[in-house]
């Protein structure tokens, strides 16, 4: 029988997205039978991670450092005039290791999902349309979401927060077009697919 500091480790990782309870009880199996060397650098990497990494408070994505931009923010060359709006970190990183867009990001958190409602209030809604609302520099919004039935509704609920700034000033929404077929993730897409994503945007 398992351990309460095991049962309590399994139920840490289980909070973890798209880690189960069978996936979770393996991580933590595989932890014990680690060498202690290991287990230590585990534990102090973990320590550090509050300490020496940060969300920006304009895109929400999360960097290295103390200060309360990122660096692509802070970034005068690049284009104000677009902003993407990404599902999560892994996402960005993707984009720019293939140096694709040169506009500006929104991490918006997650998706929505109708097995999930509770999820939405985690999910940064309120802020995208009080950043959209000032911004006088923004002409294009692009919607680079998964194409995935959650994605979806999720492009579907922006649209809609989105429609009373449109009715007040010029705005362009375009979603990412051909180049991503139904259920791909941005994440693992290559560099080609994701510049006919951008080439193709309706």
């Amino acid at each position: 029988m398992a351990t309460s500091i095991i049962i309590k480790l399994i139920e840490i990782f289980q909070k973890l997205p798209g880690i189960g309870p069978r996936q979770a009880r393996r991580f933590v199996y595989a932890l014990v039978d680690e060498n202690p060397k290991i287990i230590e650098e585990f534990s102090d990497v973990l320590s550090r991670l509050s300490k020496e990494v940060s969300h920006c408070s304009v895109c929400f994505r999360i960097f290295e450092g103390k200060s309360e931009v990122c660096n692509i923010c802070a970034d005068k060359s690049r284009d104000n005039s677009k902003l993407l709006i990404l599902e999560k970190d892994a996402d960005l990183e993707n984009l720019e290791k293939n140096k694709i867009f040169d506009g500006k990001y929104y991490v918006l958190g997650g998706l929505l999902s109708p097995l999930r409602p509770e999820k939405q209030d985690k999910l940064r809604f309120r802020e995208l349309f009080k950043k959209v609302e000032s911004s006088k520099e923004i002409n294009e919004i692009i919607i680079g979401l998964s194409s995935t039935t959650e994605g979806d509704m999720t492009v579907r609920y922006i649209e809609k927060i989105i429609e009373p700034i449109l009715a007040k000033r010029k705005l362009k929404i375009s979603r990412l077009g051909r180049g991503l077929s139904t259920g791909t993730e941005l994440e693992y897409s290559d560099r080609d697919t994701l510049k006919h994503a951008f080439e193709n945007r309706k």
